[in-house]
């Protein structure tokens, strides 16, 4: 039962969609190097690491690695990288527009 969460989001689909996520947020952080590192100032901490946290999530998702512990299926869940990303892109987006 405690797998089902996991395995839920263990697909192919979801798999390509957090590989795709991954790259967009890498993207972002590597191309606006300069404004990113201007607002990483002003930025909390917890963002910061929330966002990274989240990347990272995606980008192991995305390649397709197997995580057998379950202490470390929860905190690699897919679903907070999801959460987090949807949340950093709308943020990026509304920075933009200003």
């Amino acid at each position: 039962m405690r797998d089902l969460f996991y395995q839920l989001f263990n697909k192919g689909s979801w798999r390509a969609l957090s590989l795709i996520l991954a790259l967009m947020l890498t993207v972002f952080f590597f191309f606006n190097i300069d404004g990113f590192s201007d607002k990483l100032r002003s930025t909390p901490v917890y963002w910061v690491i929330l966002n990274l946290w989240a990347t990272v999530i995606l980008w192991i998702h995305g390649m397709g690695f197997g995580i057998r512990s379950l202490l470390w299926r929860y905190l690699f869940a897919p679903v907070v990288g999801y959460a987090v990303t949807a949340a950093v892109i709308v943020t990026y987006l509304l920075n933009i527009s200003r």
